[in-house]
């Protein structure tokens, strides 16, 4: 399933500001894009995190805003800089070149301005970065909750309609039968009938009629169904259900070559368009 979260935290130094959110997918696969001073933490972080989701391509981006400059950036490093001065001037002196032409700006020059995201972070701001990260999975789960509960609503719904699909079968299952009788009743009328053993014709219309007779898949399905609406209550994962669908995909199947009625067949196939919908929901939560 999808999903999104979001908390801040505001402090006197910074402002943390942490976004979750999750595409489906069958795996965990986590991606955490963090400032430069916080990656020797991404370790634990991604450890803590896998404890706490099952699946799903998850993103998460942390950012730290410090309000104020001494906190985003070190004194000039006056030793890397005087070096710079001292290799300039030699190459000036050496080339007869004006080290002015050598030398535009010695701030150009890496390492002599100091950004605060090249040092780690202190355990004190790093237990406020975690805070607002289970704050925001706090959110990211509520999400996720209401998610599925308006799919677990939406599988109720579908489930109960192939029921009710199932039982309007009925009235044309009764005439399926009579009309089955009064077909071959009408093919043998043209026949010479004093050639025919009655009771072997009845036994094998009887038979050609139980080959036709769906009440055991019906009641297998109804019991699927039955299964089905139950386990979505229960706290289980999405395979369990593809499990039942599978079983419920077979009697619908078998109804459906066993019903040589237009009527039943139109019903049939709306069945099956029923579970191909159950079956792309549960690709959500498996």
């Amino acid at each position: 399933m999808t999903g999104f979260g979001q908390a801040e935290t505001d402090t006197d130094q910074f402002l943390c500001k942490v976004d979750i959110k999750a595409l489906n997918g069958k795996f965990l696969d986590i991606n955490i894009r963090m400032p430069r001073n916080l990656q020797n933490k991404e370790l634990e972080l991604r450890n803590d995190l896998s404890k706490k989701l099952e699946r799903g391509s998850i993103s998460i981006s942390i950012n730290i805003t410090n309000k104020n400059t001494n906190d985003s950036y070190l004194p000039i490093n006056q030793d890397v800089a005087k070096f710079y001065l001292t290799q300039i001037n030699n190459l000036s002196s050496q080339t007869n070149i004006p080290s002015s032409q050598l030398f535009k700006s010695i701030f150009d020059f890496p390492g002599i301005i100091q950004s605060k995201e090249d040092e780690g972070t202190n355990e004190d701001d790093w237990k406020i970065i975690v805070n607002t990260v289970n704050n925001a999975l706090v959110e990211f789960n509520k999400f996720r909750t209401r998610e599925g509960e308006i799919l677990a609503t939406e599988l109720v719904n579908l489930c109960q309609s192939i029921q009710g699909k199932l039982i309007a079968l009925a009235p044309f299952e009764t005439a399926r039968i009579e009309n089955v009788r009064a077909k071959i009743a009408k093919e043998l009328s043209s026949l010479q009938t004093d050639l025919i053993d009655k009771n072997r014709f009845e036994q094998e219309l009887i038979y050609y009629i139980e080959k036709l007779d769906i009440n055991e898949e019906k009641s297998r399905l109804t019991e699927h169904c039955t299964f089905f609406l139950e386990t979505l209550k229960q706290d289980t994962n999405g395979k369990k259900l593809g499990f039942i669908a599978q079983e419920m995909g077979r009697e619908i199947n078998t109804i459906g070559s066993k019903s040589n009625d237009s009527n039943m067949q139109r019903l049939v196939v709306e069945m099956k368009d029923e579970l191909e919908k159950i079956k792309e929901q549960i690709n959500n939560i498996c």
